[in-house]
């Protein structure tokens, strides 16, 4: 037992992956039962040594104190750790209490006090010292109370033994002992800790370097990547350019198409502008994940008359009553180019999606600015978008509704623009009642 408490080297493989309390608990119960049998077997031979000197009563104490240290391990190997250690804590103290009440002060009782104290502070965790002061102050007002009676608070009771530098030895001895033993616990619990503190260190610092590699390879990979894109993206244009070239020459040279001629023509033109349309959403993200921001003086109202000029051709223009209504006066500093085309395509998708069977189909578009927030607003009363899928609006590649023929991208990447700016991007929206977008941007 002495050799495990003293000597073992504590097993602390794998350490790093256990609930230190839990650990630390464990530790606690094994000492404590540990120092339960130690205990026990002390209180027997003082009872055998009693009783040789005489005093059989005294060793009825010891047996007593032997049992109720029994009682405390079989409690604590019960599981009922916390109950054993309230028991062995408080009868310690009031059979030690009596014990240097019968017998001589020179026979060295109270030094058992020392161990006892040291002890009810390594038993109880942090959050249960308030025990371990409650029995602090429980033994030094029995020491105190020794101390006022000159160790006789039951009156002159006579129990010299035959030599009481044997037992003052002893009880010397043993409270050397327990407190080595103490001292032992908490420098192995320390030790343990500070192995498992330096072997995570090292842990971290290997996780550390291996993920700088990782994210270096990853950047690289990201730039060769964005670069290809880009590239390729504007290689493609080229050519659709030419076939869209190709077709206007074939209208003007048929002197009189047939009508399934222009519907195949006209079809062809379509699918050509649908890709030229992806290849630029392609571009735009690509552009706004490799490039920095350009921060400029902005003109608001300038802005917006240029983003309603870029979307008069729309089929719908014509039928939405457009409105903007800016309560900026001076220009804000933002990246121009970003911002432009976030609210670019915002409003091209209310003034796709306005819902014509309505009365009055209105887009309207709103700037105010807050504290040292822009606030924009673009409302419409267009088809709306279903609440379940008001989330999922921004994700890469998502279509809201059946009528949507665009890439999927559009709204994607204009929050990631925004997100760029360092802004946030909100939907509101009720199915046939209309959608508002709202942008919130740092200026």
């Amino acid at each position: 037992m002495l050799n495990r408490l003293f000597l073992d080297k504590w097993n602390i493989e794998g350490l790093e992956d256990l609930d230190y309390a839990g650990y630390l608990k464990k530790k606690r119960e094994t000492l404590f039962s540990q120092l339960c049998l130690l205990g026990a077997l002390a209180a027997v031979t003082q009872g055998a040594y009693d009783l040789y000197d005489g005093f059989p009563k005294v060793m009825s104490i010891d047996l007593g104190f032997a049992f109720i240290l029994f009682l405390g391990h079989y409690l604590n190997r019960k599981g009922k750790y916390y109950v054993a250690a309230l028991l062995i804590f408080l009868s310690s103290n009031l059979i030690l209490f009596s014990f240097a009440a019968i017998v001589p002060k020179g026979v060295g009782i109270y030094l058992l006090y020392f161990p006892l104290i040291a002890f009810s502070f390594i038993s109880y965790d942090y959050h249960r010292r308030y025990l371990s002061f409650g029995f602090t102050i429980l033994s030094i007002a029995l020491n105190g109370i020794l101390l006022l009676t000159d160790f006789q608070p039951f009156g002159t009771i006579n129990l010299q033994p035959t030599d009481p530098a044997i037992p003052f030895g002893i009880n010397l001895l043993v409270s050397i002992l327990l407190l080595s033993l103490g001292i032992n616990f908490l420098i192995k619990i320390n030790f343990s800790w500070e192995q498992v503190l330096l072997d995570q260190q090292k842990e971290t610092k290997r996780l550390s370097e291996e993920l700088v590699k990782k994210n270096t390879s990853l950047e690289k990979t990201n730039r060769e990547l964005d670069s290809f894109v880009y590239s390729t993206s504007h290689d493609l244009r080229a050519p659709l350019s030419s076939i869209l070239g190709l077709i206007n020459l074939t209208e003007l040279e048929s002197e009189k198409p047939s009508e399934t001629m222009k519907n195949y023509l006209e079809m062809i033109k379509e699918r050509v502008n649908g890709l030229d349309d992806f290849i630029q959403d392609v571009i735009d993200y690509s552009r706004n994940s490799r490039t920095d921001l350009v921060v400029d003086d902005v003109d608001l109202e300038k802005l917006f008359d240029k983003v309603l000029l870029t979307n008069r051709f729309l089929v719908n223009t014509g039928k939405v009553e457009i409105s903007t209504k800016i309560d900026v006066r001076n220009k804000v500093k933002l990246d121009k180019s970003r911002f432009f085309r976030v609210l670019n395509n915002l409003v091209s998708n209310a003034i796709k999606y306005s819902d014509l069977s309505k009365e009055k189909s209105f887009v309207h578009i709103y700037a105010s600015k807050e504290a040292n927030k822009l606030i924009i607003k673009i409302e419409d009363n267009g088809i709306g978008i279903e609440e379940k899928n008001v989330e999922k609006v921004f994700d890469m590649f998502f279509r809201a509704t059946e009528k949507a023929d665009g890439s999927g991208l559009g709204l994607y990447i204009a929050k990631e623009m925004i997100s760029k700016m360092n802004g946030s991007l909100e939907l509101e929206s009720k199915i046939n009642i209309g959608s508002t977008f709202i942008i919130k941007l740092p200026v």
